[in-house]
């Protein structure tokens, strides 16, 4: 058994593992329940005033293209609804948590921040683009996505520089490099660590699979996320340890994505991709450094 086997078998029972802040737990427990009001929520999140600046800062944001300042939040709330509450929410805390990390000097915090949450946006554009109704946390998925790596770092640096060498060396994905030498992935840690966190199946179920979409219950959502994934990289918004040249058209999560838009004419890359960027330019700018 190589030590990135341990790692996943034994992570249940690492006692410093990072935690992901209570307040986000309460928030996603609480909205997962059906009797749930914006009242309920409002007196929960009121208590943390700095998610509440975060909400509202984000609310007020071109991410969310609302007219009008959003003022308050319960008006934060009404307007957004309850998932791009919990979305914030969800990248709030990850982004609190993991700034505590250290990570190895090759694989920059900064930079793998950028990729994620570059990743996050890209994914929110994509759906929105294509009007997809693919459950909504399309942008906790894609800010999440590369969690595994983070704990792959943390525990086993090692093995973790001896996978991006080996994605340098021979041009091939964090992912198809880490598979080659170790079986075990950072998809499968991320889905252990998400689990412990009691975070939503279907987020957990979209980052496990944002590698093999047609694994994914939510294809939709896997796709669009693999798909965002494979966009940010190609685009240069950060680094997640990804050394490999690729079609988008020969992508799992790119054909799921094209068999499932409800339009006759077929959808062409380039104009998709220009849109896609063209959005993202005006939104990154104050996106990232209000989160930041």
């Amino acid at each position: 058994m190589n030590n990135v086997e341990k790692l996943y078998n034994n992570l249940d029972s690492i006692e410093n593992l990072p935690a992901f802040p209570q307040i986000a737990l309460e928030i996603t427990y609480l909205l997962r329940k059906e009797s749930t009001s914006a009242k309920n929520l409002y007196d929960l999140i009121q208590k943390d005033p700095v998610l509440v600046s975060q909400i509202l800062k984000t609310a007020n944001s071109p991410f969310y293209g609302l007219h009008g300042k959003v003022s308050s939040l319960i008006h934060a709330i009404n307007l957004l609804g309850f998932v791009q509450i919990e979305n914030i929410v969800i990248a709030s805390a990850l982004l609190s948590t993991m700034k505590k990390f250290p990570v190895s000097k090759r694989f920059n915090t900064n930079q793998f921040l950028d990729h994620s949450f570059g990743c996050g946006i890209t994914a929110k554009i994509i759906s929105n683009i294509l009007n997809f109704q693919s459950g909504g946390l399309e942008f906790s998925a894609g800010v999440i996505h590369d969690i595994g790596k983070v704990i792959l770092d943390l525990y086993d640096q090692e093995d973790f520089d001896m996978i991006l060498n080996n994605a340098y060396k021979n041009n091939k994905s964090f992912y198809e490099s880490e598979k080659e030498l170790f079986g075990i992935t950072h998809c499968d840690l991320a889905g252990k660590l998400l689990k412990r966190w009691d975070l939503p199946e279907d987020l957990i179920d979209a980052v496990v699979n944002h590698h093999t979409p047609q694994k994914a219950k939510n294809q939709i959502m896997a796709s669009i996320v693999s798909v965002a994934d494979l966009l940010t990289y190609s685009e240069g918004i950060g680094f997640g340890g990804n050394y490999s040249k690729f079609s988008m058209e020969d992508q799992e999560g790119w054909k799921i994505i094209t068999s499932n838009i409800k339009i006759s004419k077929k959808i062409d890359l380039a104009l998709f991709t220009f849109k896609l960027f063209e959005q993202i330019d005006e939104v990154k700018k104050t996106y990232f450094k209000e989160l930041y």
